[in-house]
Formats: structure tokens, C-alpha cells, sequence
């Protein structure tokens, strides 16, 4: 049976983005997901997702992915869903909360291979003088 917590994340991302809130996301860091090391406190990490602050963001059944910049430098981040403990609005706290199995099934090879669909690529633009 499909999992409804993708379904309930990308609901709760939609309400926020609509009604104006800063969506944030809380995630439980192991193997498995690939974010700036720096910012993990208490092996978690809260990532703010809002339209305005990542780039590429897809909210897939498997992985949440996009891109920010951290401390201004441009960082590919691959969280799986099964790793997402909380989505909610930073202005009112009001989202969802789930509960994070400790072991996780996806390995990384996994991972890789999901995201391979979803990968950053880097900007065909080039300066002109």
C-alpha cells in the first residue's frame, strides 16, 4: 500500500504557498540524505522550502529535492520522504508531524538512483561581453 505522507507534505507545502506562510520543513539526517553537514544539529535539520528562498524543488513520492544556497554557496539537497519528521507554516506553526521509522529501508545507492531523474544540472548560461 502507497504511503498518503507525500500526499499530506505537498498538501500542506500547497496551503502555505497559498496562503502566504514560509514553508519549513524538519528532517531526520542519516546516510541517506545529502545536506549541508553544517546546519545539522541533533542529527536534524530544518530546511525553509518557500518558492523564494530553493530552486528546482520537487515534492516526488520517494524524495523531496531541490536547491539553495547555504552561507552563499549553491547546494544540491536530496532528502527522502521517509526522512521528513514535520512540515509547517514558520509564521503560525501549523502543519503535520509524522513519525520517523529509525530504520530507514533506502540506502544510498538508492537514493542516487532516484534522484537521477531529478538532477541539478548546471546552468547552460554563459556571460557574453
Amino acid at each position: 500500500m502507497e504511503s498518503t505522507k507525500p500526499y499530506l507534505i505537498r498538501a500542506i507545502y500547497d496551503w502555505c504557498v497559498d496562503a502566504g506562510y514560509t514553508p519549513y520543513i524538519i528532517a531526520d539526517v542519516n546516510h541517506t540524505v545529502t545536506v549541508p553537514r553544517t546546519n545539522v544539529k541533533s542529527n536534524e535539520i530544518v530546511l525553509n522550502i518557500s518558492p523564494s528562498s530553493v530552486a528546482k524543488l520537487v515534492i516526488s513520492n520517494e524524495l523531496i529535492t531541490f536547491s539553495a544556497r547555504f552561507s552563499g554557496v549553491n547546494e544540491a539537497v536530496i532528502v527522502p520522504i521517509e526522512s521528513i519528521k514535520s512540515i509547517y507554516a514558520a509564521e503560525n506553526n501549523e502543519g503535520l508531524h509524522f513519525k520517523v521509522k529509525q530504520n530507514l529501508s533506502t540506502n544510498k545507492d538508492d537514493i542516487k538512483e532516484l534522484s537521477g531523474a531529478n538532477k541539478l544540472k548546471k546552468s547552460h548560461l554563459r556571460l557574453v561581453k
